[in-house]
C-alpha cells in the first residue's frame, strides 16, 4: 500500500511503561492515520502468511528502544528487548479490488514488552478514524466492505485484554506469535528499493546473530501456489492460525493435536 520510510530512532519509551488513553499520545503515525505512515522509531514489517482475522488487513510496526537488540532464533519467536513495542492495526478497504478507494481503521493492538513481561492493550478507532481509544474490555464494531461477492457486513469483535492471553500464552508466558525467521524472511519495498526485511533489521543494528537469509527456512504463502506445495501452504496456514495453541507448550497441549510448522508426526 505504501513504500516504507526509514527514520533514525530517537523517540524513546521508558520503563515502567506509561499506559496512554489515546493512541495518538504514543506518536506512532505521522499525519492522517489512514495513510499508515509511521513516525520516527517505528519500522514497518510484514509476514508471509498472516493470521486470518475476519478478512481484515493488517499493518504491522515494531519499535525497539535505544541500544536494544533483537536476538535471532531459528524456530521460535525472536527475543525482543525490554521496552519493545509491536503495533498491529486492523483495517478494511472500502473495496478489496481497489484499495485506493480508501480504508476504514478498526482497531490497533499494542504488545508492549514491559519490565514484568509482555502486555497487550487494545485501542478502538472512532468513526472518523482520527483517534483510537484504549478499551480494556474490548468491543464490537460493525464493518462493511465490497469484494467479488458484493457488499459484506459483519460484527467485528475486538478482544479484551484477558482474551489476548488465550492465544499468546506459551509455556505459561505471554509471547508474540508472528515474528519468526520463517515468517519474516521476505522482501519489502522501502523508499530506497526492495530489501529483505531481516537484512534491513540487521543493517539498522536491530537484529543480532542473523545467518545468511538464503539459509533460513521460508514459510509458504498460503494464497500463492507458486510458493510451495499444497502440503507446505496448509502447514503455513495451520502454523500461524492454530499452532500458537496447538503445540506442546500451548493452551491446547492436552488435545495431543500439534500443528506447528515443524511437526512431523502424522499419525
Amino acid at each position: 500500500m505504501h513504500k516504507i520510510f526509514l527514520f533514525f530512532i530517537f523517540f524513546s519509551f521508558s520503563l515502567p511503561f506509561e499506559l496512554k488513553k489515546n493512541l495518538s499520545e504514543y506518536q506512532i503515525f505521522s499525519g492522517n492515520p489512514k495513510n499508515l505512515i509511521p513516525t520516527e522509531g517505528f519500522i514497518h514489517y510484514d509476514l508471509i502468511t498472516p493470521l486470518f482475522t475476519d478478512y481484515a488487513l493488517k499493518h504491522r510496526l515494531i519499535y525497539i528502544p535505544d541500544e536494544g537488540k533483537i536476538e535471532y532464533k531459528d524456530r521460535e519467536v525472536f527475543d525482543f528487548p525490554k521496552g519493545s513495542m509491536i503495533v498491529k492495526t486492523f483495517y478494511y478497504p472500502h473495496d478489496f479490488d481497489n484499495i485506493n478507494q480508501g480504508i476504514d481503521l478498526v482497531e490497533t493492538r499494542l504488545l508492549v514488552h514491559e519490565a514484568s513481561g509482555w502486555k497487550a492493550y487494545p485501542y478502538i478507532w472512532n468513526e472518523d478514524d482520527t483517534e483510537a481509544v484504549l478499551s480494556v474490555a474490548g468491543g464490537i464494531r460493525s464493518v462493511t466492505w465490497k469484494d467479488q461477492r458484493g457488499k459484506q457486513t459483519i460484527d467485528y469483535i475486538i478482544p479484551n485484554m484477558n482474551q489476548c492471553k488465550g492465544c499468546h500464552i506459551k509455556d505459561e508466558k505471554f509471547v508474540p506469535i508472528g515474528p519468526t525467521a520463517r515468517q519474516l524472511n521476505k522482501d519489502l519495498e522501502y523508499i530506497d528499493g526492495i530489501h529483505n526485511q531481516l537484512d534491513r533489521w540487521r543493517d539498522l543494528g536491530l537484529l543480532n546473530n542473523l545467518p545468511d537469509t538464503d539459509a533460513i527456512p521460508k514459510i509458504a504463502d498460503w494464497d500463492d501456489p507458486s510458493s510451495g506445495t499444497l502440503d507446505k501452504r496448509a502447514r503455513a496456514w495451520l502454523d500461524i492460525n492454530c499452532a500458537h495453541c496447538h503445540n506442546i507448550e500451548g493452551p491446547a497441549k492436552t488435545s495431543g493435536l500439534f500443528l506447528d510448522y515443524y511437526q512431523e508426526d502424522r499419525k
